[in-house]
């Protein structure tokens, strides 16, 4: 690669849409990051994480993979990550790989966010999601009840959620259903990909055009 292929690579790094996006954002939003490449998604992940780490803000990170290897992902990323594990500002929390008691929708998200953040201080930024099952049917409709259910208390929470989708992981009979029905339940849709094809916007941009 000659020096000016590596400056137009840099320029579109700069200007990576979700990374500006993200920037901007105000406190106590709802957003959902749908990806089809992991390496984007993560940068758009440790940059909101940063802000928020940066502004006092404590971070939890919802997962069912291995801690270990979110932790590598998010130092790769620029996190220093035993600093603010080590200042209680950012933990990575387990969430349980099987979904059959969280059909107690609003309490289960209660339940898991007041757990989650035992003795850190607000405000609170999550990323992640409740549901670990997003391949089947009855794995994505609880997990579209439990967005609708969040997005529609999410005032009461008082926090910053970002809830991410591998889109080639949705269940594909029902995935144009699926993701029509997750851009209602929250703020801002980011889309994680190449540059030329990243997008990110507030919802409410789509029902103006309903209208």
């Amino acid at each position: 690669m000659n020096r000016k292929d590596e400056v137009a690579d840099e320029n579109r790094e700069k200007n990576y849409r979700p990374l500006t996006f993200v920037d901007q954002l105000e406190k106590n939003r709802h957003i959902v990051l749908l990806y089809d490449d992991q390496k984007y998604a993560f940068r758009i992940i440790a940059r909101y994480f940063l802000n928020g780490l940066t502004n006092g803000e404590s971070c939890i990170f919802f997962t069912s993979d291995n801690p270990d290897e979110i932790e590598k992902r998010l130092n790769k990323e620029g996190i220093d990550v035993r600093f603010y594990k080590n200042n209680n500002l950012l933990r990575i929390y387990t969430i349980e790989r099987s979904d059959e008691n969280k059909h107690e929708t609003l309490n289960t998200l209660r339940h898991i966010r007041k757990d989650a953040t035992v003795g850190m201080k607000p405000p609170f930024r999550f990323a992640g999601r409740t549901i670990t099952n997003t391949e089947t049917m009855e794995g994505m409709k609880l997990g579209i009840v439990l967005e609708e259910v969040g997005h529609k208390n999410f005032d009461s929470f008082d926090n910053s959620q970002l809830c991410f989708y591998d889109i080639s992981k949705i269940e594909k009979s029902m995935r144009p259903k699926w993701i029509q029905n997750l851009l209602k339940a929250h703020h801002c849709v980011i889309y994680a990909s190449e540059p030329n094809k990243a997008v990110a916007f507030d919802t409410n941009l789509l029902e103006d055009q309903e209208v």
